[in-house]
């Protein structure tokens, strides 16, 4: 049978009730917490001194004490990306004891706090024009949503960022040095995943937007309240410029700017970072394999980058 670790308070109880004569003796065994020699022993005890509070080992105290561990969890959460070492000396300019990087290791382990990379947040982000958006956005339901945004791409950007090499020895890939026009991508996500995706070798601006919409992503949508029918995108001027409104209105769209500063509030960018993986991984970022990698993305990806910024 497996340990099991019976709580004293139970013990007693059930030495109290066969010594009061609430319980038999065979009825206190069928519980299961005692055997019949432990309980022969338990009564011995319990009728010569009591049953006395098994006293636990508490081996040698911990360095870092309840006050510290409280400033360190609340140091991390003011501050998320400190070393160690500044987290060590951050401890001891406060008057707490003076604690090694392996130790301050075990202790984050121990708390279930772990290392991994920042998401930065803006200062300029705004959590009240946030939380307003969410609350414009829960009016709609995810099919009625397309989100737009415009992400640039180069020769670059399928360049592998690891490689293998010996160890002591920089992994070195040979490769030309200059690269090609930068061009931009436009699509748009729906939670069935990439559509119209266009590729412009220019800058983006609201003429070249306009573009866009008009010969690409408005044809395929639906007049509000229909599938497809609110555009959703970030505040940039030319996406809030009066002719592109007015271009939007004239399909019976309707169009939502997500808080400004506040990019994970538009999964499009979710769909981005899959794409430029995808490209790494052809080690090409020709026309043709960006258009690939957009149909590469899956209903089920889409889904899930809506849901993580909260729209589903």
């Amino acid at each position: 049978m497996p340990y099991r670790r019976i709580e004293h308070s139970s013990k007693e109880l059930l030495i109290k009730l066969y010594v009061e004569g609430f319980l038999t003796r065979d009825e206190v065994l069928a519980v299961g917490v005692f055997s019949n020699a432990t309980l022969h022993r338990s009564l011995k005890k319990w009728n010569g001194t009591g049953l006395p509070q098994r006293l636990h080992s508490t081996g040698r105290p911990r360095k870092l004490g309840t006050e510290d561990i409280a400033y360190v969890l609340e140091r991390l959460d003011q501050c998320a990306d400190l070393m160690l070492d500044e987290l060590a000396s951050n401890i001891r300019s406060v008057g707490g004891p003076q604690v090694s990087k392996s130790l301050l290791s075990r202790t984050l382990q121990r708390l279930d706090i772990t290392r991994k990379r920042v998401k930065r947040r803006a200062l300029e982000a705004d959590l009240d024009q946030e939380a307003a958006c969410r609350l414009r956005m829960a009016r709609y339901l995810p099919e009625q949503l397309i989100f737009v945004d415009e992400s640039g791409f180069d020769s670059r950007t399928a360049h592998r960022r690891y490689g293998w090499a010996p160890a002591g020895h920089r992994a070195v890939q040979t490769g030309t040095g200059k690269r090609a026009k930068r061009a931009t991508l436009i699509p748009g996500l729906t939670i069935g995943g990439i559509i119209a995706p266009k590729i412009y070798h220019s800058t983006v601006n609201a003429d070249v937007f306009y573009d866009y919409l008009i010969r690409h992503l408005l044809p395929l949508t639906m007049p509000f309240p229909g599938p497809g029918s609110v555009i959703v995108m970030d505040n940039v001027p030319f996406h809030r410029s009066p002719k592109i409104k007015q271009l939007v209105r004239r399909f019976g769209c309707r169009i939502e700017c997500v808080a400004p500063w506040s990019p994970w509030l538009n999964p499009i960018e979710e769909a981005f970072s899959k794409v430029k993986a995808s490209l790494r991984r052809g080690a090409s970022a020709l026309d043709y394999d960006v258009f690939e990698a957009c149909d590469a993305i899956t209903s089920t990806d889409a889904q899930g980058w809506i849901r993580n910024a909260g729209y589903l």
